[in-house]
């Protein structure tokens, strides 16, 4: 009869997560968070037996993504250019005229010839001397005076000079022209005046160029030239000439300021945490039955073989519920004690029609039979078997004597105690079983057959003996 206790308990533990980071906080890169967005996932589920609990725990991965703002400081270098308004002033001068950097070329028929010429009287006096018509030209190259950028950047030229004239139809012009002879290209302007007699002539011209891009072998032409149908020798002299390149000199201005960066940053945090559930599950509790064992036999056994002999312990035990087992322990080659336990199964048989007739004959008597009969029945069936098993066990190993041995000591101990007692308590009568006659005397009786049969035997015997032991 089994009973059963039902006890059941709820219990619950977490390690909830906790929300790391709120907006305003500073946040992992030393931010300020903007915003947080937290996301779990049940990733797994798994369930156990601690001791009496069955315990279900949750497995949860948090992920709480974190965006702020992070201002670094940093150095910032910038270069500037500033434009400062320079001159070359004139370059027309004795210096220039001298080394080359300006050359002077005349024009036309009227100029006067001058064996040291054009520069060097130029270069001497500042003057020229025309008759009808003539003029002088100088010619500098850009690069003696600006750099490449203040060149592309752009300038203005302006050329003047005095002239003095004899008559009133004279003309008189100037020209500036800058040309690339890489490309051709070319910039320049031109103007003509109608002189007035005398020394107020005082006449100027600028070529403004603006930003281009031009080589540094650009050429810088400066052209001064008059005409007088009317006049005679020596009709114009024009005097002081000049010329000078305005220009704008680019300074490099290069500054160094601290600028505060700006970055929004972006971090994932991932944490995992456990959730459990545990349900007390009470142990069934279960009257168990314990049977009464008895031991019925404990006997020891002397087993001689060809080579050697050994003892067999033999253990008989009973239950209360008819089941019986065989404890045989005994010593083995090495010397260490062997032991095995044999259950003994009783088979069950169904009896035959006849027997069923029988037994349906007998009904009544059985029924008035009582249990301790059945037992007795039942107990001395069992104890057949027993007394099988362990002759059989025996004669696995054991010689014929041992055998004989088994059988006596099987008997002694499995035999009905009450049943031998009442017998040892019974007495027998004795009778006259002999006559005082002697009927033979001292003759003794030859049985003829006797010796053949006596050799016939002893020669099986032989024969039995050598086959056993595997001789010839």
């Amino acid at each position: 009869m089994a009973s059963l206790w039902v006890l059941c308990c709820y219990s619950f533990y977490s390690n909830a997560y906790e929300q790391q980071y709120y907006v305003g906080d500073t946040g992992p890169n030393s931010g300020t968070v903007t915003s947080v967005v937290l996301n779990s996932v049940l990733s797994d589920t798994s369930v156990e037996m601690v001791g009496d609990f069955e315990e279900t725990t949750y497995t949860y991965v948090y992920t709480e993504t974190v965006v702020e703002d992070v201002q670094t400081t940093q150095q910032v270098t910038t270069t500037t250019y500033e434009t400062v308004e320079q001159t070359t002033g004139d370059i027309i001068n004795n210096t220039n005229l001298t080394d080359g950097s300006v050359t002077c070329t005349t024009q036309g028929t009227g100029v006067y010839y001058d064996p040291n010429g054009c520069g060097s009287h130029v270069r001497i006096w500042d003057d020229g001397h025309i008759s009808n018509d003539g003029g002088f030209q100088f010619q500098t190259d850009l690069d003696n005076y600006l750099t490449q950028d203040e060149i592309n950047y752009g300038f203005d030229v302006t050329a003047s000079n005095d002239v003095y004239t004899s008559s009133n139809t004279t003309n008189w012009s100037i020209t500036l022209k800058v040309i690339d002879p890489t490309t051709g290209n070319d910039t320049q302007t031109s103007y003509s005046w109608l002189l007035n007699q005398g020394w107020n002539n005082n006449l100027s011209v600028t070529l403004e160029v603006p930003e281009n891009n031009y080589s540094s072998n650009s050429i810088l032409y400066s052209t001064f030239y008059g005409t007088d149908v009317n006049g005679i020798n020596w009709t114009i002299t024009p005097t002081n000439f000049y010329t000078s390149i305005d220009y704008f000199e680019l300074a490099q201005v290069i500054s160094t300021i601290e600028q505060i960066i700006t970055n929004q940053i972006e971090t994932s945090l991932t944490t995992t945490e456990y959730e459990t559930d545990s349900v007390y599950i009470p142990p069934v509790m279960v009257d168990v039955y314990e049977p009464v064992i008895e031991t019925v036999a404990d006997f020891t056994i002397e087993v001689s073989t060809e080579f050697d002999s050994f003892e067999m312990n033999f253990e008989v035990t009973e239950s209360d519920s008819g089941d019986m087992q065989i404890e045989i322990s005994s010593m083995d080659e090495s010397g260490d004690m062997e032991i095995e336990v044999i259950e003994v199964e009783m088979e069950e048989t169904s009896p035959e029609p006849q027997q069923e007739q029988e037994a349906e004959e007998e009904q009544e008597e059985s029924e008035e039979s009582s249990d301790d009969t059945k037992k007795e029945s039942t107990s001395k069936s069992t104890k057949e078997k027993v007394a099988e098993v362990i002759m059989a066990k025996v004669m696995e190993t054991a010689d014929t004597v041992a055998i004989n041995n088994t059988k006596l000591a099987v008997m002694a101990s499995l035999a009905d105690t009450e049943g031998f007692n009442e017998y040892q308590t019974k007495a027998l009568q004795d009778a006259e079983l002999y006559i005082s006659e002697i009927m033979y005397g001292n003759e003794q009786l030859v049985d003829p057959y006797a010796q053949p049969y006596s050799m016939a035997q002893d020669y099986i015997m032989e024969q039995m003996v050598n086959q056993q032991y595997g001789r010839n």
